[in-house]
């Protein structure tokens, strides 16, 4: 998979055209709507033996257009959501860099620039989907704009037991610490990264000890206490992890050896308690 970072601004440039199918938007998480988007995207670039792309953006619209005044709570970073579309069998992954430049462009200048000008054929997208300076483009208007040189197919509304399948939905769910149901949405548990700060055992050597520092780009769930599983290189272990003030405590039931300063992948499972600290 080809992954092609894009800046709009006076001297922008754009690769070669290539005849590609292209599913569209922010895909923040990459949970089971997004991917009913780029599997059918997939789908018709197999029957038309052309390319399979997908167009994502960064950082998220919302940070630039408020000026940075409100904070974006992401799920995933921009390279974990780089290898989940390839993992979905996605040939090339055009980035745009969202600012303030790109946001002025209108909604015939971006379908023109961004999609005619990369060679797109056919167009994938969710039913609210929007494009162009404040958002004036959207599912209804692109063929319009696009003056009928690609095809265009809307992916409808996704629902599990009549709640709407979105990343703002997942975030809600984390920030309630209800995180048993996210899979349900997103296809499979939440996943954090994070490099461990601090790694002791207990006296008897059967029970580990870890503090974790998440890297940039995640939502850790609400202060709690959760069961959770742990990957590195070497293991994957069940254990138990109290989240407050954006840091995580771990306790594992094994002996492991020191980790310390190492990346380890938190699947988290279930919780346990919803804990308020006043002080820690």
């Amino acid at each position: 998979m080809q992954t092609v970072y894009l800046t709009y601004g006076p001297e922008y440039s754009l690769p070669k055209p290539e005849p590609c199918v292209m599913a569209m938007g922010f895909f923040d998480g990459v949970h089971v709507a997004h991917q009913r988007v780029i599997l059918e995207a997939k789908n018709i670039a197999r029957k038309r033996k052309i390319k399979l792309a997908v167009m994502t953006f960064f950082p998220h619209p919302r940070e630039v257009l408020s000026c940075g005044k409100e904070k974006m709570n992401y799920l995933t970073p921009l390279e974990v959501k780089i290898n989940r579309f390839s993992k979905l069998g996605v040939d090339m992954v055009y980035v745009i860099k969202f600012d303030h430049f790109f946001a002025q462009l209108s909604p015939k200048e971006f379908i023109e620039t961004y999609v005619t000008g990369l060679g797109v054929k056919h167009v994938v997208a969710g039913f609210d989907f929007t494009y162009g300076q404040k958002g004036k483009g959207n599912m209804k208007t692109i063929s319009t704009d696009g003056d009928g040189r690609f095809l265009v197919t809307v992916i409808s509304k996704l629902d599990f037991k009549g709640q709407k399948i979105s990343s703002t939905f997942i975030r809600e769910l984390l920030s309630n610490g209800e995180i048993s149901g996210i899979s349900s949405y997103l296809g499979d548990f939440y996943e954090t990264r994070g490099k461990v700060i601090s790694h002791h055992q207990s006296l008897m050597g059967k029970r580990s000890y870890m503090e974790v520092e998440t890297y940039p780009y995640y939502t850790l769930p609400s202060n709690g206490l959760y069961e959770v599983e742990m990957f590195t290189e070497d293991y994957v272990c069940q254990g138990s992890a109290i989240v407050y003030s954006d840091k995580i405590k771990l306790t594992f039931n094994s002996d492991l050896e020191n980790i310390k300063d190492r990346t380890i992948k938190l699947k988290w499972i279930r919780c346990l308690e919803n804990i308020q600290f006043k002080q820690m």
